[in-house]
């Protein structure tokens, strides 16, 4: 039912039970129509939070005004009123302006196949790894049911749907009336190998990449496809995930499992870190763009990759099922327009390579700086003014600092080392965002340290030397030493002497002349005193050296192994914050702000009164106004406890509970009264 229609119901009935309020009749309408009143508004608001596509938003912010204001923002920035044709004429009739979108798109990833041969034995030598039989196996193994059902309950359920409109929300919330069909659907295609193009359709959803666009090749297209396919491609991935380390090159740090992206930056900062000294030759550098590298590949070039590595034919008929049966249509301002089908169409280099530089992206760089290079410093302090504007409660603001802004400074932080000043700064912005929003008045009502609660050897290497973010990472060395467990194995990969594998810490430090002694060599590794899985120190007749063999650890089988002192032993941002950031104790009232049914801006509000840092008129800057409670009217200051204990309407609740302290005359705060549970009991009284 409409919303407006459940609420003019709704007020007709509280309307009429005004005149009767103990009909038992009138008091069942009324209830039925708020009952239906908010079914309705719930089911507006999902359907704009869906819209709104604000995935870090999971609380707090049930208004539906803040997602209907959103969603108007979204729609008005991909409405395209004008754009530049090829001749470059600006058209701004809305026909016009789809057909060019569809004649882009479709030149683009449209047309007819091409059949390019393949000679297999110009490849075969670039094969990192060929798949066993074994492996080989693994990947073509019968797919369950139990798979497809994982496959999609793995999957948000606010995503933008494909052609069908159908999300992995509504086949989550159906699974037990079209899961069958569903799963035989997706089955049957690893068993035949063929899908229907209507599963392979896609929409192409336009994204601006720049504040003006004049151009199709200002928007950035955002492919939505069918949700079933979505599931296919999963478990596609699901099959080959354990092989890709073998087939990729360890050069491609970036979409596969344990490597990270931000290797290859510290790997730039290097190279370039002595770039422009007068002492070394001329040089200079290519920044190459690859354009739309997975689009415009050739299908015959990826056919004949997976023919070189070994993949056996039905694998590869899945894959050739899946890319090459692909239609698209172009979304354009809330229209959907043309139904293609995809091909590849290269020049030779893209064919011999499966890349396509792209010139608009790619740079000479010969001095300090290049065009187009330097992106704004300021663009993260941007994205925050951003979102002063946005009218959310405390709990929301909360919300986006811990699941969208911080992550800023997290994402530079893992390939830079940030400069204090730029920490400080960020950390401003979102103190100010948090308390402030969109007003320029107001104040901290916390402080910010008790807001962020809870939110050759390396050890040799000289720091005076290397790029920037590489001497930075070296000064952290001390810090991060007590946080690194060295666990020696057969020895072959750990220095002896200069890494602190020994409970004593590095023994060159502790021991100088420990090597002279012992006829070690200083970068000799551990497994020279290593023998049968032993300890096989030489004889040692310094008295001061004998301390080295009192605490040697065990020696474990396989190789020696470096892991961070957690307890699976990986590294991560939220783990290694605690190392260096011990919580503290843990307030006795905090079940009172915690749990799965606890609403979000009740809690913000119920912390600040624990804390006693709401706005009541007691405070000295309010004196002004007058500092009695304006309930009570006898004359009581409005204080803390006042408005949350005393009050008329708490006084006889409380009243059954004992204080604190009895010998006490002066009643217990607010924070006591959490401590010893009343507040939850009141509320249950109340409720």
């Amino acid at each position: 039912m409409n919303v407006k229609l459940a609420a003019g119901f709704l007020e007709i009935a509280q309307n009429i039970l005004k005149f009767d309020r103990h009909n038992p009749l009138l008091l069942l309408l009324e209830h039925c129509c708020r009952l239906v009143y908010l079914k309705a508004s719930k089911i507006e608001q999902n359907m704009l939070r869906q819209r709104a596509k604000l995935q870090w938003l999971k609380g707090g912010n049930q208004c539906s005004k803040f997602f209907s204001r959103r969603v108007a923002t979204r729609t008005a920035n991909k409405r395209v009123f004008q754009i530049s044709d090829d001749v470059g004429n600006e058209q701004t009739d809305p026909t016009v302006i789809s057909s060019i979108f569809v004649d882009f798109f479709q030149g683009l990833l449209g047309g007819n196949r091409t059949d390019t041969a393949m000679d297999l034995r110009y490849l075969c030598p670039w094969a990192r790894h060929i798949l066993t039989e074994d492996e080989a196996r693994a990947i073509i193994r019968h797919v369950t049911i139990d798979e497809v059902k994982t496959a999609f309950f793995d999957m948000e359920k606010d995503k933008a749907p494909g052609p069908d409109g159908l999300s992995s929300g509504f086949f989550k919330a159906a699974w037990p009336v079209v899961g069958g069909e569903v799963s035989n659907a997706i089955i049957d295609f690893f068993k035949t190998g063929h899908l229907l193009k209507q599963l392979n359709a896609t929409l192409l959803t336009l994204i601006p990449k720049v504040r003006t666009p004049n151009s199709v090749a200002d928007f950035r297209p955002i492919s939505c496809c069918n949700d079933i396919y979505n599931v296919i491609t999963k478990i596609l991935v699901s099959l080959i995930r354990e092989i890709l380390e073998l087939l990729i090159s360890p050069s491609q740090n970036a979409f596969v499992p344990g490597r990270l992206i931000s290797d290859n930056v510290l790997l730039a900062q290097e190279l370039f870190s002595e770039y422009n000294q007068c002492r070394l030759p001329p040089r200079c550098a290519l920044k190459v763009d690859l354009r739309k590298a997975y689009d415009t590949v050739e299908w015959d070039f990826l056919i004949a990759t997976l023919l070189m590595f070994g993949f056996p034919a039905i694998f590869i008929r899945w894959i050739e099922e899946c890319v090459t049966s692909a239609h698209y249509s172009v979304v354009v301002n809330g229209g959907v327009h043309g139904f293609f089908a995809g091909h590849e169409g290269l020049d030779r280099f893209a064919t011999l390579s499966s890349l396509n530089t792209n010139p608009q992206k790619s740079h000479l760089i010969i001095s300090k700086a290049a065009t187009g290079l330097r992106g704004s410093r300021r663009a993260n302090f941007r994205r925050i003014k951003g979102w002063e504007g946005v009218q959310l409660s405390f709990a929301g603001r909360v919300q986006l600092i811990k699941s969208v802004l911080i992550s800023f400074e997290v994402y530079w932080a893992m390939a830079f080392i940030l400069p204090k000043g730029i920490i400080k700064e960020m950390m401003k912005r979102l103190r100010n965002f948090l308390w402030k929003g969109n007003s320029t008045s107001g104040y901290p009502k916390v402080a910010w340290e008790a807001v962020r609660l809870r939110d050759c050897s390396i050890w040799t290497v000289k720091e005076n030397k290397g790029a920037w973010g590489w001497r930075k990472m070296l000064s952290l060395r001390h810090y991060m030493m007590s946080h690194i467990q060295y666990r020696v194995g057969n020895g072959d990969s750990i220095s002896l002497w200069h890494d602190p594998w020994h409970p004593l810490g590095h023994l060159i430090s502790r021991f100088p002349r420990a090597p002279q002694l012992t006829s070690t060599g200083l970068l000799d590794k551990i497994s020279v005193v290593i023998k049968d899985g032993q300890w096989n120190w030489p004889l040692i007749t310094d008295i001061a050296c004998l301390e080295i063999t009192y605490m040697l650890p065990p020696i474990l089988e396989g190789p020696d192994r470096i892991s961070w002192k957690t307890k699976d032993g990986s590294f991560n941002t939220s783990t290694a914050y605690d190392l260096f950031h011990p919580p503290g104790p843990k307030v006795v009232w905090s079940s009172l702000l915690t749990g799965s049914f606890k609403i979000p801006k009740n809690c913000f509000i119920l912390w600040l009164a624990i804390l006693e840092r709401l706005s009541t008129l007691d405070e000295p800057w309010l004196h002004h106004i007058g500092g009695s409670c304006i309930l009570c009217q006898d004359g009581v200051p409005e204080t803390h406890d006042h408005l949350f204990l005393f009050m008329l309407f708490f006084r006889p609740l409380l009243n059954h509970y004992p204080t604190a302290d009895p010998n006490s005359m002066a009643p217990p705060g607010l924070a006591t009264w959490c401590s010893m549970g009343v507040i939850q009991m009141a509320w249950k009284a109340c409720g």
